[in-house]
């Protein structure tokens, strides 16, 4: 039974960091319902229920969450699921593959077939 006690208070622990520090780094402007520092009073203060106020009410929303998939992303069945179609275009900066390079591709066509 003492290692249950000793379990409970390591999540506490470990939840309190996680909510200080996620609070912490947050930045301001994102923060919902209160300040950002009376969050981080909340959560140092109000140990067992400060955290999970923290996560549930205080915590920016991530993009990803507010934002609804692309209609890429969006695939009924696995069969038409391309993983391309999430990864961004390369820009300028990135280097093309070989099968990306539409010359290379040609030179590779005829160096199979030489009689085209």
């Amino acid at each position: 039974m003492v290692w249950l006690a000793g379990l409970i208070t390591l999540l506490m622990i470990v939840l309190w960091v996680y909510a200080f520090f996620d609070a912490l780094t947050s930045p301001a402007g994102d923060v919902r319902n209160l300040p950002k520092i009376l969050w981080l009073i909340v959560i140092a203060l109000f140990t067992p229920v400060g955290p999970l106020l923290w996560l549930f009410l205080g915590r920016p929303r991530t993009a990803e969450a507010m934002a609804s998939p692309s209609p890429a992303a969006r695939t009924d069945t696995i069969e038409h699921f391309d993983p391309s179609d999430l990864d961004p275009p390369p820009g300028p900066g990135h280097p093309r593959g070989p099968d990306d390079d539409p010359e290379f591709l040609r030179r590779l066509d005829r160096r199979i077939n030489p009689e085209d």
